[in-house]
């Protein structure tokens, strides 16, 4: 994962030397032995002793306060959103999706068993070619059927987030891109997949790519995507995060 965040506050409690869990008079004892250590005063021969008191004092100045301490602490503690959030494949896919290729090879092989059953293979040129022409159109139908219920799994699959789009790519590839403004509404279900319904013109002719990319279902009032996002590297509550501090991103408020 890749992220942009804003820098993080300075760290107020090491400055002074002291843990976060100080009372009020270690803070105060600590400042004051810190101020008398790098007053510009003490250190004359010191260009950047005046630039450290003013960092010491500044953090007194925020932890000697309750409600500023209490904000401080929270902004502390608090992660901060990425700025771009980027979601990579950890593991290669399975193989389960090439289970089409299979079929084709057996359908072959079975349509030459069964025109040697027949035995097309003596008949004249004309029904010999509408007989090996019929056994292909109809494996080929089957094996068709079969790739569009078992497709191919991508082995290279990256999202990218930021506050202007949402894309994904897969093997080298852009699948989609949107707008935010063409989604209507984001969400990560309860220990399930992340779900978008975007403007249906959006999205033609998408199809699955397996494995995050696991359903397009198309309704009248919108396209359903859904991502299984439970391979990859980004854990669900900073993807939950990102989607609630980024304002341009319809998300849900039922994300959790």
């Amino acid at each position: 994962m890749s992220r942009s965040d804003d820098a993080s506050p300075p760290d107020h409690y090491a400055q002074l030397g002291v843990q976060p869990s100080a009372s009020a008079g270690e803070i105060r004892a600590a400042y004051r032995k810190k101020a008398r250590e790098t007053h510009p005063d003490h250190n004359p021969d010191d260009p950047k002793a005046a630039e450290r008191f003013q960092t010491i004092k500044e953090a007194y100045q925020v932890l000697r306060d309750p409600d500023r301490r209490e904000s401080y602490d929270r902004a502390r503690t608090t992660p901060r959103a990425p700025e771009v959030l980027r979601i990579t494949q950890q593991a290669p896919a399975g193989c389960g999706g090439y289970l089409w290729r299979v079929f084709a090879g057996l359908a072959a092989v079975g349509v030459f068993f069964v025109l040697e059953a027949l035995g097309v293979w003596a008949a004249d040129v004309w029904t010999l070619a509408l007989a090996v022409g019929g056994g292909a159109l109809v494996a080929g139908l089957l094996t068709a059927l079969v790739a569009r219920r078992f497709p191919d799994e991508a082995t290279d699959v990256s999202l990218r987030l930021d506050a202007q789009r949402f894309q994904l790519r897969a093997d080298g590839r852009t699948v989609v891109r949107l707008a935010w403004d063409r989604v209507d509404q984001v969400g990560v279900r309860n220990g399930g997949p992340m779900v978008m319904r975007v403007d249906p013109g959006a999205v033609e002719g998408l199809r699955p790519v397996p494995p995050v990319l696991t359903t397009v279902n198309r309704r009248g009032n919108g396209t359903v995507l859904r991502f299984d996002l439970s391979g990859t590297d980004v854990p669900r509550s900073v993807l939950v995060s990102f989607l609630r501090a980024t304002d341009s991103i319809p998300a849900s408020s039922k994300d959790a």
